[in-house]
């Protein structure tokens, strides 16, 4: 008999998991939202980066805080020809 035999079924459970799972991913994409809605200057090292990794804690730590606290790319500013 299994241990598990005596325990209510809850009916809920797959959709508790399923939505734990979703909150779950979204933490761990959220360096990576940030960092390309701020549009950071290497969006793309840091979603490699977070994508690698991201699941040891402190390169998700390290990724969130690049995404937050790095600076904006710049746009092209045009180069000004000399005066002749």
């Amino acid at each position: 008999m299994s241990a598990l035999a005596g325990l209510p079924y809850d009916a809920n459970m797959p959709a508790i998991v399923w939505s734990m799972y979703l909150v779950a991913a979204a933490l761990y994409c959220a360096p990576m939202l940030i960092a390309f809605a701020r549009n950071v200057e290497y969006k793309w090292g840091l979603y490699a980066g977070n994508l690698l990794l991201g699941w040891t804690g402190i390169g998700w730590a390290y990724a969130l805080y690049y995404a937050v606290f790095a600076d904006k790319e710049r746009a092209a500013q045009p180069r000004l020809s000399p005066i002749r």
